[in-house]
C-alpha cells in the first residue's frame, strides 16, 4: 500500500467531509429543505469516511481489474454499513437509516440498491477520484497536512464526544419509554382481564336474578291457576244452588198456582155471581214477586236482599 497512517487518517477526514456534502445535499433537494444527515453535528460523516477506506483497502490490490474492484468495493462497503447500522442500533436503540422501503433488502440495513451504489463509487473511487486526492495530498506540505488533521480530530472528537453523550441520553430515554409502555400494556391487560372478570360476574348474578323472577313468576302463574280453580268450584257449586233455588221456586209456584186454583173454585161454587178481581190482583202480585225473585237470584243479588 505504501500509505502512512497520517495519510489514511486525511483520507479518512476527507471522505466523511465529502460524503457529507453528498448525503446533506441529497436529501436536501429530495426535501426541499436543508437537512444535516449525520449522527454527529459537524460537517462529517464518519461513515462514509470508514467506507471510502474499507473500499480502498478491499480494491486497490485489484486496481488492474475493474470487476473485480466493483464486487471487492460492493461487498466490503456493504458489509462494513451492515454492522455499523446493527451496532448503532444496539447501542443507541435508533436506526439513523432504513431501507426496509426497498424491495430487496435486509433488516433495512443494506439493500441491494445501496451495494450497486457502494460498487459504482468503489469503481469512481479507484479510478478517478482518489488519484486526484492522492495527488492532492501529497501536494500540500506536510507540516500544513498535520496541523489540518490535527484541528480537525479535536474537532471530531468534541463532536464525537457530544453527540455520543446525547445519543445515550436519548438511549435511556428511549428505554425509559419502551419499560413505560410496557407497564401501561401490562396494565391495560390486567385492567382488561378485571373487567371481563366484572361483566362475567355481573352476566352471572344477572342470570340469576332473571331465573329468580322467572320462578316467581312462575309460582304466581300456578297460585293464579289454583285460584281461578277453586273460584271455578265456587261457581259451580253457586250455579247448582242456584239451579235448585229455581227448581224449588218453581215448584213452589205450581202449588201455590194450584191451591189458589182450587181455592177458587170452591168461592165459585158458594157464591157463583162473586167477583174474583181482588183474587186475581193477589195472584198476579205473588208472581210479580215470584218471577223478581228469580231474577234477583239470576243477577246475584237474591243473597244480598236475603241478608237484609
Amino acid at each position: 500500500m505504501g500509505f502512512h497512517f497520517n495519510s489514511w487518517l486525511v483520507y479518512f477526514y476527507f471522505y466523511s467531509i465529502f460524503g457529507w456534502l453528498f448525503e446533506s445535499g441529497n436529501v436536501s433537494i429530495r426535501q426541499k429543505k436543508w437537512v444535516n444527515r449525520g449522527f454527529m453535528k459537524g460537517p462529517w460523516l464518519p461513515l462514509y469516511g470508514s467506507g471510502a477506506v474499507v473500499i480502498l483497502v478491499a480494491t486497490l490490490p485489484f486496481a488492474q481489474y475493474p470487476v473485480a474492484v466493483f464486487f471487492a468495493g460492493a461487498v466490503a462497503a456493504t458489509v462494513l454499513e451492515y454492522f455499523t447500522g446493527v451496532a448503532m442500533l444496539e447501542l443507541f436503540k435508533v436506526r439513523y437509516w432504513d431501507y426496509s422501503y426497498r424491495k430487496i433488502q435486509f433488516q433495512g440495513h443494506i439493500c441491494l440498491v445501496s451495494t450497486i451504489v457502494w460498487g459504482l463509487l468503489s469503481l469512481l473511487m479507484v479510478y478517478i477520484i482518489h488519484p486526484w486526492v492522492a495527488h492532492l495530498v501529497g501536494a500540500v506540505n506536510v507540516e500544513v497536512v498535520n496541523v489540518v488533521t490535527f484541528i480537525i480530530t479535536l474537532l471530531i472528537t468534541y463532536d464525537f464526544t457530544n453527540a455520543f453523550r446525547e445519543a445515550m441520553d436519548l438511549r435511556k430515554l428511549i428505554i425509559q419509554a419502551a419499560e413505560l409502555k410496557e407497564r401501561l400494556e401490562e396494565k391495560l391487560e390486567e385492567s382488561r382481564e378485571q373487567l371481563e372478570d366484572r361483566l362475567e360476574e355481573k352476566k352471572d348474578q344477572l342470570g340469576d336474578y332473571l331465573e329468580e323472577k322467572l320462578e316467581e313468576r312462575r309460582a304466581q302463574l300456578a297460585e293464579r291457576k289454583e285460584q281461578l280453580e277453586e273460584r271455578k268450584e265456587e261457581l259451580e257449586e253457586h250455579r247448582e244452588m242456584f239451579e235448585e233455588t229455581i227448581a224449588g221456586l218453581r215448584e213452589s209456584l205450581e202449588e201455590m198456582h194450584s191451591g189458589l186454583e182450587q181455592h177458587s173454585r170452591k168461592m165459585f161454587l158458594r157464591n157463583p155471581g162473586a167477583s174474583f178481581k181482588g183474587m186475581d190482583e193477589e195472584t198476579r202480585i205473588i208472581k210479580q214477586r215470584i218471577f223478581e225473585a228469580i231474577d234477583d237470584l239470576k243477577s246475584g243479588e237474591y243473597s244480598s236482599k236475603s241478608a237484609k
